[in-house]
């Protein structure tokens, strides 16, 4: 049994090694590295398997679904906290330290997360974001802060599961990366932060201590068949939080600001067609009851609209 469960969910062998490298080379050393492998014939068994560490260990889940791999890794955990690391990403040497200190000094907070510096595919830094504290200090984060300043702005400003560690105890994973009972398949990690910021405040750590890979094979590329999810999901948890009445007339007014321009360049620089059906009707974000507008019978009939044209594509690609 470890302090730590640093959590691996893989598909691609690519960067795999790079990722479990800067895993082992934690300078909070507690750890269990858990590494699930998602591919059908368990490929990435020799990767993980090379590293000769008994901390390190490979699971063949092979289910093909990022959110179920997570779930069953997080079963498998039996650390105090979990920690993420996706399969193209990379730890800076102090992160786990930095994210363990900072939940043992707020033991009533539900997480914890630093930021994190973008690289290339060849581990270049190619953008360092503007901090958002200084390195070192520790600010706590409450979900009306999420509400306002991440959903109504679409500004995940703490960034992928890799920059983050949770406190297991009481999680339940099958709900942790969902919303309002809809399974995400981009912004999972959003959905969770609010999960979690819903049970107790979050901790921010300043400092860059991760790595944020970008590269063309990744989901969240413009050549996915699903990028349309990247943005309709912004506007389920603008409507999903409006109609709980948690979003202020100013922040909803804002939010559909940002969504008029985002969709206007999706449909027409980026060509992706699937978010036609819900920009014609944007103006109900503003003009319609705040009550009824995750689950207005014209919201209803929008989004299934675009599921099927979402399938369509991806059943073509």
């Amino acid at each position: 049994m470890a302090t730590v469960s640093i959590l691996i969910p893989a598909y691609k062998p690519d960067y795999l090694r790079k990722a479990i490298a800067s895993a082992k080379a934690q300078t909070f050393t507690d750890i269990e590295i858990l590494v699930g492998d998602d591919n059908v014939d368990g490929r990435l068994r020799e990767i993980v398997e090379g590293f000769d560490d008994p901390r390190i260990r490979h699971f063949h889940h092979g289910l093909r679904d990022c959110r179920r791999n997570s779930e069953a890794l997080w079963q498998r955990a039996t650390g105090t906290y979990v920690k993420w690391l996706y399969d193209d990403d990379m730890l800076m040497p102090t992160s786990v330290e930095a994210l363990v200190g900072a939940l043992q000094a707020n033991p009533d907070s539900a997480m914890a997360f630093h930021e994190r510096v973008i690289i290339d595919s060849n581990d270049n830094v190619v953008q360092v974001p503007q901090p958002l504290l200084p390195a070192g200090q520790l600010a706590r984060v409450d979900r009306a802060f999420l509400v306002h300043n991440m959903v109504a702005g679409a500004n995940n400003f703490i960034g992928e599961p890799s920059n983050v560690m949770i406190l297991r105890d009481g999680v339940d994973p099958s709900s942790l990366m969902a919303y309002r009972g809809w399974n995400f398949i981009f912004l999972t990690d959003v959905a969770m932060y609010l999960n979690l910021a819903e049970r107790a405040p979050l901790t921010l750590v300043g400092g860059h201590l991760s790595c944020f890979r970008r590269h063309p094979t990744q989901n969240s590329s413009n050549a996915s068949p699903t990028i349309a999810a990247g943005y309709y999901e912004w506007e389920a948890l603008v409507r999903g939080e409006a109609a709980a009445g948690r979003m202020s007339a100013d922040s909803l007014t804002r939010a559909k600001e940002y969504l008029t321009r985002t969709y206007a360049h999706a449909v027409e620089s980026l060509g992706i067609k699937e978010l036609v059906p819900l920009r014609r009707n944007l103006n109900a974000l503003t003009e319609s009851p705040t009550a009824d507008l995750f689950t207005s019978s014209q919201y209803m009939a929008d989004i299934s609209e675009v599921f099927e044209m979402v399938r369509a594509r991806a059943n073509a690609a």
